[in-house]
């Protein structure tokens, strides 16, 4: 299944998937839904996490080797694996192909990846991977989009932002998101929540 980003909160709260998909390369998104899922995973009793990094040498049946050994104090983990590449190669293909097909039920894997080009997007391994679960593409936000964002934020932070005040901030940030968010913690440490001008 593919998803949004702002739908990821949503899904979360009705059921959590075998397989999580993350790929793109703006930060704050990328954080903020990698830390939804894992907060929605620990609160679903998935209590053990291992960060596997995929670099020169990793050695793929790793990957398997983990979502098959137990803790003998934590029945469910979350394996969180990292490929900044954004290609697992032939053998990594073939390993993550293996692994959707039969997701252990006691294992959530949480893949973060970079950016990805069409023709990645339409490889084998990765089709299988959002079938079996949610791949979350992550775009960055700008024009309208980043000024719905950015009210959305102030608002969430209890404020009530003139019509003026978002579109003024967008343009100060250049659509970096991670900026935006410190300039609204900046505003709720020298404003009270209410009226914003």
């Amino acid at each position: 299944m593919r998803l949004r980003p702002d739908q990821l909160s949503t899904a979360l709260t009705k059921q959590l998937a075998a397989v999580y998909l993350l790929s793109g390369d703006e930060p704050l998104q990328l954080q903020e839904c990698g830390d939804a899922i894992r907060a929605a995973a620990s609160t679903a009793g998935f209590t053990q996490r291992e960060v596997l990094t995929v670099e020169s040498g990793f050695a793929w049946p790793q990957l398997l080797a983990a979502s098959q050994s137990r803790s003998l104090f934590a029945d469910k983990k979350v394996l969180d694996l990292r490929i900044p590449q954004g290609k697992p190669g032939k053998e990594g293909s073939q390993i993550l192909q293996t692994y959707a097909a039969a997701p252990p039920p006691d294992t959530l894997l949480l893949i973060t990846l970079p950016q990805l080009e069409r023709s990645q997007q339409q490889a084998k391994w990765l089709q299988q991977l959002a079938k079996a679960g949610v791949w979350i593409p992550i775009w960055p936000i700008e024009g309208a989009a980043l000024v719905r964002w950015i009210t959305q934020r102030l608002q969430q932070a209890g404020f009530q932002p003139a019509p003026e005040v978002a579109p003024w901030l967008a343009t100060q940030v250049e659509g970096n998101l991670l900026a935006a968010r410190q300039e609204i913690d900046k505003l709720r440490l020298l404003q009270p929540p209410g009226p914003l001008r």
